[in-house]
């Protein structure tokens, strides 16, 4: 997780210089030319912060590292080892009670019933650890979706504001439409009779 963390820290840095280069080029993005590509995994409708970062990746070797780095990184794996054992045990204690309930006996049944209660709270108690570190693992885990993110807007924000600024519309085909809409709302007045 730590090493994750510091990867994105040292590509994040790295790559704002290396993106002040990819602005230098005169080659406008694809996604910015209104032309339509797909991008695989960083694709969704509408989705301009993903489409530019993806260019920016694969003109990255860095950032293709990264990405390789991020797509294979999956502690769901090791989580689901914990969440099958905690489910198992779990249910365990859940039919032990059911059985319990099922004894006639009403001394022997409290006697089972608190046996099973005290191996459910030694239980609880030793598993104590692990959800503490199951809870970090979720945490770095969102951490690492944050600066992810944070990366991807960082990079691509120098790319949208020089396309604001190349390609800002003059303000004389506007006027232009307000004077004609001006004169057509005269003539359209000037034929409605009077009502």
């Amino acid at each position: 997780m730590i090493r994750i963390c510091a990867l994105l820290s040292l590509i994040l840095l790295t790559s704002c210089k290396e993106n002040e280069t990819v602005n230098r080029s005169n080659e406008e993005p694809k996604a910015l030319q209104g032309k339509s590509i797909d991008f695989g995994r960083f694709r969704s409708p509408n989705d301009l912060v993903n489409d530019l970062y993806s260019e920016l990746v694969n003109k990255s070797p860095k950032l293709k590292a990264l990405e390789s780095e991020l797509n294979e990184f999956n502690p769901q794996d090791t989580l689901n080892s914990y969440y099958g054992y905690d489910q198992k045990s779990n249910d365990y204690y859940l039919s032990a009670r059911n059985q319990a309930d099922l004894i006639t006996d009403s001394i022997m049944k409290q006697k089972i019933l608190n046996l099973i209660k005290k191996s459910e709270e030694k239980y609880v108690s030793e598993k104590t650890d692990l959800k503490v570190l199951i809870k970090t693992i979720n945490q770095k885990r969102n951490s690492i979706y944050d600066y992810h993110n944070t990366l991807k807007i960082v990079l691509t924000l120098p790319l949208i504001e020089k396309y604001q600024k190349e390609h800002l519309p003059k303000n004389d085909p506007f006027v232009k439409m307000i004077e004609k809409e001006n004169e057509l709302i005269q003539k359209v007045k000037q034929n409605t009779p009077k009502y």
